[in-house]
């Protein structure tokens, strides 16, 4: 059998980049994984003046863990703290958008069932998403690689530990002339910062959670907390704990007293908190993410 010619195999195009194993710096391991992020933002059915319309509100943020599954935190979804709009109900839609500072974005507007194609786990925080092969690509048109997703790490990561967090607090998305598919993108800015893990704990025989340096923002809640080294989740945004730790009384002097226009009390109690960022550890989440097919 004659051998082929190296001409006549039909031309794929060029291969994409192969994803690191490790990272040589934070903004090298930030690149790769900022394609994943995506703001998330439920449409809910209102009537205003007897005419329908969806009501947009921004949630949080979240992350593709693996093919067609996007990962955030249960109460980005359910907030047990708030009302009935922050609770999920039966015909929300939802609005998935990354937007990142080399103005690359893509968006995709989907109706998931409850325990059908979401999923949530108020006890570890933890919400599941089943996206749809359109979320990745329509006839022709591709808007996402499948392979990009970030991994999820098996192990705990030790005390010390640089890790890195991405996701879009302080966010609104709005639409120009309220039309869903002009989505007013400038106002959604993806955001990052780098701190180390202070602390790990055990809270149950399967519960672990870890604080860290990183400071989190409304809006920062189900997003991506990260090895800086290799790029895997270790933690999902949680919240912040704010703890008192001083309160005195100061007294203000006359001469302060006159340049205070509406302040008129001859006293403020100042006080000194500190607060604590933390997040479930990824191990907290296996038995759920091997449920799902989102680790093996």
């Amino acid at each position: 059998m004659p051998k082929k010619n190296k001409r006549d195999k039909k031309y794929q195009g060029p291969k994409l980049p192969k994803r690191p194993e490790n990272f040589h710096s934070f903004p090298e391991c930030v690149k790769w994984l900022k394609k994943s992020v995506y703001i998330i933002v439920r449409g809910r059915k209102i009537k205003i003046d007897k005419q329908e319309s969806i009501n947009w509100i921004t949630l949080g943020s979240g992350f593709i863990a693996a093919p067609n599954r996007y990962v955030t935190a249960a109460h980005v979804i359910n907030d047990p703290e708030k009302d009935e709009l922050a609770q999920h109900q039966n015909g929300d839609k939802y609005y998935l958008l990354r937007h990142d500072d080399d103005n690359n974005w893509h968006c995709r507007i989907f109706e998931p069932k409850l325990d059908k194609e979401i999923f949530i786990y108020p006890d570890i925080d933890l919400a599941v998403i089943y996206l749809d092969d359109e979320f990745y690509q329509v006839n022709d048109r591709i808007f996402a690689d499948r392979n990009d997703f970030i991994r999820i790490s098996k192990e705990f990561l030790p005390i010390g530990s640089e890790v890195g967090v991405l996701g879009y607090p302080l966010c609104e998305l709005g639409f120009q002339e309220r039309d869903i598919n002009k989505p007013l993108i400038g106002n959604i800015l993806l955001r990052t910062d780098r701190g180390v893990v202070n602390c790990r704990y055990q809270t149950s025989t399967t519960n672990y959670l870890y604080e860290f340096t990183l400071a989190f923002n409304p809006g920062n809640s189900g997003g991506p907390i990260f090895d800086v080294k290799t790029g895997k989740v270790i933690s999902i945004v949680k919240g912040f704990r704010s703890i008192r730790i001083n309160e005195r009384e100061n007294m203000i002097s006359e001469e302060n007293a006159k340049q205070l226009k509406v302040y008129k009390e001859k006293a403020f109690i100042e006080t000194l908190n500190a607060n604590y960022s933390f997040g479930f550890a990824t191990p907290t989440f296996l038995d759920i993410f091997k449920k799902h097919n989102i680790v093996s």
